[in-house]
């Protein structure tokens, strides 16, 4: 099981979405959020001694579960019978160099948003780095479609409006699955608010059309390189469960990310790398 873990947490890594199913801009057509996954979402392994320690991850509460089963079934129908059997045309007619340039694209679209968090959270350092991966990959990577930046000492980093009102010690709330975005709590659902109000430079002046194609483009995409972690919840007897537990310790992972190793340890962030 720990080796489908890992196998989970590439296919994540390698995709590079982090917490970003909700920065892309204001004006979400109904063909964006019709794209929007779930599936995106997850990823990284639960914790292996979670709930053993005081230091443990917390948990999450979930007592709207009969609705949220509801709801995951239905994002997990539209994922099976549209979503998936388009990604699998799409990964095989499109070469994996062009769709990483896709990703790369898109990752470069999202840097406004991630160094206003970055400021809001006070990591001030990080925020100019993240400024200068911005400038670098827009100008020497043709508009982000390659990643000069991280071969130079910018790596990508991840922060956005949920993050930054955890780190401002707001309560999570209960579990929410939200139709067609998927994992959710109270607290990141409010920070859709401010998700929706940024929108990326490119957004301005697209129209509604350029928009749906875009979004849909940057979904594909995205669920074609997840198409190798589909047999992980294939595997799981339970996958609401699954998704759920690792949403939650992915998003304290992301929360938490300035922790020493020692800490991130006794949090239950357990390296997938040693």
């Amino acid at each position: 099981m720990r080796l489908a873990y890992r196998w989970a947490h590439l296919a994540i890594r390698r995709l590079d979405l982090g917490q970003r199913y909700l920065k892309g801009g204001v004006r979400y057509s109904a063909l964006a959020l019709l794209l929007a996954l779930p599936l995106l979402l997850t990823g990284c392994a639960t914790p292996k001694n979670s709930g053993s320690s005081s230091l443990s991850l917390p948990p999450l509460s979930d007592p709207l579960e009969p609705v949220n089963r509801m709801v995951f079934g239905f994002n997990d129908g539209l994922d099976r019978f549209f979503i998936r059997p388009v990604a699998v045309v799409y990964a095989h007619t499109v070469p994996s160099a062009v769709r990483l340039s896709v990703s790369n694209f898109f990752s470069n679209l999202q840097l406004p948003a991630t160094i206003a968090n970055d400021l809001l959270q006070g990591r001030f350092t990080q925020g100019r780095l993240d400024f200068e991966r911005l400038v670098i990959n827009s100008t020497l990577g043709v508009a982000g479609l390659f990643d000069v930046a991280g071969a130079v000492g910018r790596p990508r980093h991840e922060e956005d409006y949920g993050q930054t009102l955890a780190r401002w010690r707001l309560p999570a709330g209960p579990y929410l699955v939200l139709p067609l975005l998927g994992p959710s709590n109270i607290r990141d659902a409010v920070a859709l608010v401010p998700a929706f109000i940024y929108a990326d430079p490119v957004s301005y002046d697209a129209s509604d059309r350029d928009l749906a194609l875009g979004y849909a483009l940057r979904t594909f995409n995205a669920r074609a390189e997840l198409l190798i972690a589909d047999h992980v919840l294939k595997l799981q007897l339970d996958p609401y469960l699954f998704i759920r537990e690792s949403y939650w310790q992915r998003r304290l992972d992301a929360i938490y990310d300035d922790l020493s190793p020692t800490e991130r340890r006794a949090r239950g962030f357990e390296p997938l790398n040693d």
